[in-house]
């Protein structure tokens, strides 16, 4: 089966090229005889046998990323990302020889190679790593509309019709999570046409580690982003009022609404600590291990792999309904899952295991529990039933 795969991001770095690498594997272990992996970037290390073949990067993108008036401006900049990766890709299948068998793309990039891959007979996958994108547009707006920073960090309207488009070209969607799905469902998308994959975690680098220090203290992990929630965490963190109890925020701000209001947060707040890590780099339990309990607020989140990092790290883990992560999520037995911007919740959740050192070890066990199960061997038997339906 001759299969290509389509990710505009590094090969390997960041949540999507984590995906892309995972993907690639579960492809190449799946039943594809040949696979290509199109990535953005000028180098891809792999030792896999995977050919994987980067397509640099869209000048004007960087261009308008390095203009200060302008780089507020992200739904530009990824809009003509995605079209400058898509242009190249579906040049490249147009010109192929040959049969192409299967190709997948990820949402948002792939309009143009996907109707390339259709004219050339292959089945194509729209492979989604977020929920419905209008919904997920919805949610970013409000957010913005709270914050007071508007149209900032949304999806500009030419990467929505385009990923209407890819919906319409697309044999099969392929999504993270049960929460997701839903999200298409809601909007009309056949259930039939959804198939959900879940993510992977590697449980060797991600594993827990003893806690014998203090104080209790509660993670967030990832880019201080409106889309993550942080800002609905903070507030939840001072109603628990835990004596003593430190919030530590590992991540950048993504926008400037963000930059203030984390300014603000540290200057008002001496209990609330950012660190700046790169979690690739480090051994995981140097984090992980200094803390009592991950906190995903997230306002949409297709999945969350940092939920699934804590849990294999043996922490107790707080979702909200809107994070593919509750899939995984067996209330008050491997974890916790509150409603979107419910701070009370939060806060409750909190209090709950701080008062409760034997609730939360049990808690974290049954966390490293489920983890355990979601392998890349699991990942790739999900994916060569999936590619069963194409003849693989």
């Amino acid at each position: 089966m001759q299969i290509v795969l389509a990710c505009n991001n590094n090969w390997g770095q960041g949540g999507q090229g984590n995906f892309l690498q995972r993907a690639a594997l579960g492809l190449h272990q799946g039943g594809a005889h040949s696979l290509t992996v199109y990535c953005s970037g000028t180098a891809a290390d792999t030792a896999t046998g995977i050919q994987v073949l980067p397509q640099g990067y869209s000048w004007a993108s960087q261009r308008l990323m390095a203009t200060p008036l302008l780089r507020r401006r992200r739904d530009w900049a990824t809009l003509w990302a995605d079209l400058y990766f898509d242009r190249q890709v579906a040049q490249h299948i147009t010109q192929g020889t040959g049969n192409l068998d299967l190709f997948v793309g990820v949402a948002g990039q792939c309009a143009l190679s996907l109707r390339a891959a259709k004219q050339r007979g292959a089945t194509v996958w729209l492979y989604c790593l977020n929920t419905y994108l209008p919904f997920m547009q919805a949610q970013i707006a409000q957010e913005c509309r709270f914050l007071g920073e508007q149209a900032i960090a949304t999806m500009h309207p030419k990467m929505l019709s385009r990923f209407a488009e890819e919906g319409a070209i697309a044999d099969q969607i392929v999504v993270n999570s049960e929460v997701a799905k839903g999200t298409f469902v809601a909007a009309g998308v056949a259930p039939e046409r959804i198939v959900v994959i879940l993510p992977v975690v590697d449980c060797q680098r991600f594993r827990p580690a003893a806690r014998n220090e203090e104080p209790f203290r509660v993670l967030f992990l990832g880019t201080l982003d409106p889309r993550k929630g942080v800002h609905y965490l903070v507030p939840a963190f001072r109603e628990a009022a835990i004596p003593g109890a430190e919030l530590l925020l590992v991540g950048g701000y993504s926008t400037r609404a963000m930059r203030l209001f984390l300014e603000r947060t540290l200057l008002e707040n001496p209990q609330v600590r950012q660190e700046l890590w790169d979690v690739r780099q480090i051994d995981p339990p140097l984090l992980f291990g200094r803390c009592d309990v991950l906190v995903m607020p997230s306002v949409e989140d297709g999945f969350g792999v940092v939920a699934l990092e804590g849990m294999a790290s043996g922490l107790p883990v707080v979702v909200t309904e809107h994070c593919g992560a509750a899939d995984v999520i067996c209330r008050g037995e491997n974890g916790f899952v509150v409603p979107p911007r419910d701070s009370g919740a939060i806060a409750r959740v909190l209090g709950d295991l701080a008062a409760d050192p034997q609730k939360r070890q049990a808690v974290g066990r049954q966390a490293r529990a489920t983890a355990e199960q979601h392998t890349q061997s699991r990942y790739d038997r999900d994916m060569a039933h999936l590619l069963q339906g194409i003849g693989a």
